[in-house]
């Protein structure tokens, strides 16, 4: 297969977990409720729309994490291959978002465990003294970059369109893996994370390893929506 087809290829895979993963609770811009919620709960036609919807989000999505830099909340500029060589969840949210909110404490209990020797970083898209103002108030621990407007420069530089909350999860040679659009769960993150690091110890390629990351989110999707 030739560069350009396997670009393609990796594209759709990556589109594909964006549709299966995406839940309700994602949210446009400022405060703006997505359309839609997990293409597995029904096949009503705002469902397929919306799934369409997230599908086109990222079907720009380069194969590896642009390194933009921006500063933490001590003001020093970081880059994303401050961390090279370690997996990444790069999580981007901002302060006035719920569901963002929502899924912090996982955040936060995945960087205090660092299974398979996971980096959480948040991206805040947000000015910097409402940002530090509720990272404070929530406890983050985990690396905190101010997004401001190079926070919308990296979201295009991903393909995406900003829509929080969103997770780009990259394994240690920097290569973008999967996306998930709207709040994270426990078991995506698990299921994510499980398959990077067969990833990283050579045991599974990466177009195996975005297959099956695709495939779980659909059985987590419809365990999800029918309570099982």
């Amino acid at each position: 297969m030739n560069p350009a087809a396997r670009t393609w290829r990796s594209r759709i895979l990556l589109a594909a977990m964006a549709v299966t993963a995406a839940g309700a609770g994602g949210y446009w811009a400022r405060g703006s409720l997505a359309p839609g919620s997990m293409l597995m709960r029904t096949h009503a036609p705002a469902a397929v729309t919306a799934a369409a919807s997230a599908a086109r989000r990222i079907r720009q999505a380069p194969d590896t994490l642009p390194d933009i830099a921006f500063r933490d909340r001590r003001g020093r500029l970081r880059r994303f291959s401050d961390w090279k060589g370690r997996p990444l969840l790069v999580n981007f949210w901002a302060p006035w978002c719920t569901p963002c909110r929502e899924e912090i404490p996982l955040l936060e209990r995945l960087s205090r465990a660092q299974a398979e020797g996971l980096q959480v970083i948040g991206v805040a898209v947000d000015s910097r003294a409402p940002v530090l103002r509720y990272a404070r108030h929530a406890g983050i621990g985990y690396p905190l970059l101010i997004g401001e407007h190079r926070g919308l420069e990296a979201i295009r530089a991903l393909g995406m369109q900003p829509a929080f909350p969103f997770s780009v999860f990259v394994d240690a040679r920097g290569r973008i893996v999967a996306v998930k659009i709207g709040v994270l769960r426990k078991a995506m993150a698990r299921l994510i994370m499980k398959r990077i690091d067969e990833l990283d110890r050579g045991r599974i390629d990466l177009r195996t390893a975005r297959a099956q990351i695709s495939a779980g989110m659909q059985r987590l999707a419809l365990a999800r929506a029918t309570g099982s």
